[in-house]
C-alpha cells in the first residue's frame, strides 16, 4: 500500500495557517495517503492559458497529486506557518480543498474496500460483468468528496473568518451554504443537510439524477436554490458519464457504451448497495463531524486496476509525462486535446518568452494543436518527477 510518514504538527500553529482546519490536518496526518508531486507548472493555469488543472487524480493509488511548481508545493514546505504569502489568487486555497477534495476520495475508496471487500474495488479486474459496481463506487466516493468537503463542513462556517488571510472562497465545488437554510426551507420544509442520511440523498441522486424534495417550479421561484441545484443538476449526469468511461478504459477487456448509456440511471436496487451506502453514510459523518476514523484500519491491498498496456492512450485518463504520443496512432479528437493541455502543463512556464506565450494562448483557443506543439517544441520541460502513475483521470 502506497503510504507516507504523517507530517509533524506543532503545538500551536499560525493564526493564519490552513492546518487550523481539522480536514487539513486530517489530510496531513494521515498514513493511509501520500503526496504525490507531478512534473507540471500551475502558472499555465494562474496565467490562465491553460482553461483547467492537470494534477489529476486516482483514489486507487490512495495519493494526492499535485504540481511541482505550484504554491500547493510551496505550501507543503511549512503548513503550518501562515497561507497568507502562498495565497496569490486565492490558488493555495484552492488547491489545499482541491487536495482535501481527493484525500476523501482516497479515503473514502478504502472505506469502500473494508465495508464491501467482496467488491474488490480496490483491486479490480474491472470486466463487463463487474463494470457497473465499479462506476457505483465510484460515484460513492465522488459523494463523500463532495458531502464531507462542501455539504457537511465548508457550508457550516465562514472560511475567511476561520483563517484570516484575506481568501473570497466559500464553498469548493457546489454553492451551496447553510446560511441560506431558512432559503431552502421555504420550498422543502423539512430540509436538513446536516445528517448522516443526506450523505444516501445525495449518493442516490449521483446514481439516479433525481434530486429529491425540490422541482423546477422551486428554481424558478428562487435565483438562491437555481445557484445551487442548477450545478449539482449537471454535474451528477457528467459524473455518470466520466465515471463509465474513465472505467472502461481501466477495464480489463474491452467495454464500450452507446453515447445515451453513459448517463443513464446507476441502478441501486441490489440488498448490497443499499446497505454500503448506509454504512458509509455513517462513517463519514464520524469523520467530518465527529473527527473520527469508526474504528476503520487500513489493510494490506492488492495492486489497484490498471489499464492494458497494449491499449491505445487515452490522454484524458493518460498521463502524458509517461506515455508519449505516438504519431503512427489515430488519436481521437479528445484524447488529442488533453495530450496537448498535458504537454502544455509539462513546459516551464518561464522557459517562454512573454509573446511566444501569447501566441500559444491564442493557438489553444482556436484548438490548433499542431502549433501549440510546434511552439513549445524544444522549450524547457519541468523537471521529471520519479515513479509518475501511468493512469490519471485528468478530465474536467
Amino acid at each position: 500500500m502506497l503510504s507516507a510518514s504523517p507530517v509533524l504538527v506543532p503545538s500551536e500553529p499560525h493564526p493564519e495557517s490552513l492546518t487550523r482546519l481539522p480536514l487539513v490536518r486530517q489530510m496531513l496526518s494521515d498514513p493511509l495517503v501520500r503526496f504525490a508531486p507531478r512534473a507540471i507548472d500551475q502558472r499555465w493555469h494562474y496565467e490562465r492559458v491553460l482553461p483547467v488543472t492537470l494534477a489529476g487524480f486516482n483514489p486507487f493509488l490512495r495519493s494526492v497529486f499535485y504540481a511541482s511548481n505550484s504554491a500547493f508545493s510551496r505550501w507543503l514546505a511549512d503548513p503550518h506557518g501562515s497561507a497568507r504569502d502562498y495565497n496569490e489568487g486565492d490558488h493555495l486555497v484552492r488547491e489545499v480543498l482541491f487536495a482535501v477534495h481527493d484525500y476523501l476520495h482516497c479515503w473514502s475508496a478504502e472505506a469502500i474496500a473494508m465495508l464491501a471487500p467482496w467488491t474488490r474495488f480496490d483491486t479490480g479486474p474491472i470486466l463487463r460483468d463487474n463494470i457497473e459496481d465499479f462506476v457505483f463506487c465510484q460515484l460513492l466516493t465522488e459523494a463523500a468528496a463532495t458531502v464531507g468537503l462542501d455539504y457537511w463542513y465548508l457550508s457550516t462556517f465562514n472560511l475567511a473568518e476561520q483563517i484570516p488571510i484575506g481568501t473570497t472562497l466559500v464553498n469548493l465545488t457546489v454553492n451551496y451554504h447553510e446560511r441560506y437554510v431558512s432559503e431552502y426551507r421555504r420550498f422543502c420544509p423539512d430540509w436538513n443537510a446536516q445528517r448522516p442520511g443526506f450523505f444516501n440523498d445525495l449518493a442516490r441522486f449521483y446514481c439516479s439524477g433525481v434530486f429529491e424534495g425540490f422541482d423546477v417550479r422551486d428554481l424558478r421561484r428562487s435565483p438562491r436554490l437555481l445557484k445551487w441545484l442548477s450545478h449539482e443538476l449537471s454535474y451528477g449526469a457528467r459524473q455518470r458519464e466520466y465515471t463509465r468511461l474513465w472505467m472502461s478504459y481501466l477495464a480489463a477487456e474491452e467495454i464500450s457504451y452507446d453515447p445515451r448509456e453513459l448517463t443513464a440511471p446507476v441502478s441501486i436496487d441490489a440488498p448490497w448497495k443499499q446497505r454500503l451506502i448506509h454504512e458509509l453514510g455513517l462513517v463519514m459523518f464520524a469523520k467530518i463531524k465527529e473527527d473520527s476514523d469508526s474504528g476503520l484500519s487500513s489493510r494490506a491491498r492488492n495492486e489497484p486496476p490498471e489499464s492494458p498496456r497494449e491499449r491505445p492512450p487515452d490522454f484524458r485518463f493518460v498521463n502524458a509525462n509517461v506515455i508519449p504520443l505516438m504519431p503512427e496512432v489515430s488519436t481521437p479528437r479528445e484524447s488529442l486535446r488533453y495530450y496537448v493541455l498535458q504537454r502544455v502543463s509539462a513546459t516551464a512556464f518561464d522557459g517562454l518568452a512573454a509573446e511566444v506565450r501569447q501566441t500559444l494562448s491564442r493557438a489553444l483557443r482556436r484548438e490548433e494543436h499542431e502549433e501549440v506543439l510546434r511552439l513549445i517544441e524544444g522549450a524547457e520541460r519541468v523537471r521529471p518527477v520519479r515513479d509518475e502513475p501511468r493512469d490519471l483521470f485528468v478530465l474536467n
